[in-house]
């Protein structure tokens, strides 16, 4: 009897493990990498010495490289969007100094026309 009970309580323990599994290769498939993350967290929490632990393990690690590569681009990202910001300022104010100096050069000639 303590046989069959402890098969039982070792067959729901792998379902509900190899569910853990699924769900996070299924958020992985839609491209929730930080739920996939958490999933994968806890499955190798649970059964760190399963077949499927090292696979579990390795795509945890390609998980974290991954969004540690996506925060680092949103910086990036960021930063460039402000430089792109000084650079158009900067074209603005390079324009108003070419009108300046056409406006002056014109002057510059009316003037020695006029002389």
């Amino acid at each position: 009897m303590k046989a069959i009970l402890a098969m039982v309580i070792v067959a729901v323990l792998c379902t509900a493990c190899s569910t853990v599994l699924k769900q996070a290769d299924a958020k992985m498939a839609a491209e929730d990498y930080s739920g996939a993350l958490v999933l994968y967290t806890e499955y190798l929490q649970t059964n760190p010495q399963s077949s499927q632990a090292e696979r579990a393990r390795a795509t945890s690690v390609a998980l974290k490289r991954l969004l540690a590569s996506q925060v680092e681009l949103d910086r990036v990202q960021r930063e460039h969007a402000n430089r792109q910001v000084d650079v158009n300022r900067l074209k603005g104010e390079v324009a108003k100094l070419r009108a300046d100096l056409e406006r002056l050069r014109n002057i510059d000639l009316h003037e020695g026309r006029a002389k």
